[in-house]
């Protein structure tokens, strides 16, 4: 059963959704921020900071995939859809949300197949990694309701 949303939430995902990609760039950028300086446009100051453009970028991506989420995650807009050709379609979609930022927004030299194949891979493990998580929170959560369904069994069968 799903709760009920309200627009708390809906900013609680967006702002959890920046949260993550701007750590991942941090990584990024401790890693590489130097050697990338000049080569592309998220980091153009090197390791030293973010400019104010890739932050708002990066907030509107996060924007993007929330509205993804919930549009293609959720039983609220299609039910029709099997969840793993929404989830199919999710990332297809964020996948060319971001492709379209990288060209938009020059996050890397379009023509440079050594940046495609980062980004390939780099997006790749991080969508695992998501995935893997979010079915562990979910695996925990149906062990959690079975549980406190085992335990009101329990409680009728007492006072039957």
């Amino acid at each position: 059963m799903e709760e009920n949303k309200t627009l708390f939430h809906t900013t609680g995902a967006v702002f959890t959704t920046y949260g993550v990609i701007v750590v991942i760039f941090l990584l990024l950028n401790l890693i590489l921020g130097d050697a990338a300086n000049g080569y592309s446009s998220l980091f153009a100051y090197g390791r030293g900071a973010f400019s104010t453009g890739t932050l708002a970028e990066l907030f509107v991506l996060s924007l993007l995939i929330s509205v993804c989420r919930s549009v293609l995650l959720t039983d609220r807009w299609i039910r029709t859809m099997s969840m793993l050709k929404r989830n199919i379609l999710f990332f297809l979609t964020v996948t060319v949300f971001i492709v379209i930022f990288v060209i938009a927004f020059q996050w890397f030299p379009l023509q440079d197949p050594l940046a495609w194949v980062g980004f390939i891979v780099s997006f790749a493990v991080c969508s695992a990694l998501g995935v893997l998580i979010s079915r562990l929170r979910e695996k925990a959560e149906n062990e959690k309701m079975n549980r406190a369904l085992e335990q009101y069994r329990a409680e009728m069968k007492k006072s039957e």
